[in-house]
């Protein structure tokens, strides 16, 4: 009689286990934050000891299956960017037709970018 309650409880501790496996797995929606792929690439470059030069890339994939040619960057023109150092905001910087900024700071390097390209938001963080 001991053997059989033994071996039930053992099933029954494995089924458990097994159980509480699978429904402790959590869901990929119900995450609290969404992420996103940025829609734009930034460069950012040691200009001199007091400023930076930020590029700003689009990625045009339409020949990615091309060998030849593959993926291509594209100079975002006219994007607006907020600059952030030290988590607080240096301005709003609009790229020119190189799609480049350039920030001058004092104290803390910029090392966050901001803006909505093709109305997607994004945050860069570098």
């Amino acid at each position: 009689m001991k053997e059989i309650n033994m071996k039930t409880i053992y099933i029954l501790t494995i089924l458990s286990i097994m159980t509480l496996s699978i429904t402790s797995c959590e869901d990929v929606s119900d995450m609290a934050v969404n992420k996103v792929a940025a829609p734009v690439l930034v460069d950012v470059q040691n200009t001199s000891a007091a400023e930076i030069t930020a590029y700003f890339f689009e990625l045009d994939k339409s020949a990615i299956l091309d060998h030849t040619v593959g993926i291509d960057s594209i100079p975002v023109a006219g994007l607006d960017i907020e600059v952030f150092a030290a988590n607080s905001s240096i301005g709003v910087f609009t790229t020119d037709s190189e799609g480049s900024i350039r920030v001058s700071y004092a104290a803390s390097k910029p090392n966050e970018y901001a803006g909505v390209h093709k109305g997607i938001a994004f945050r860069i963080k570098k």
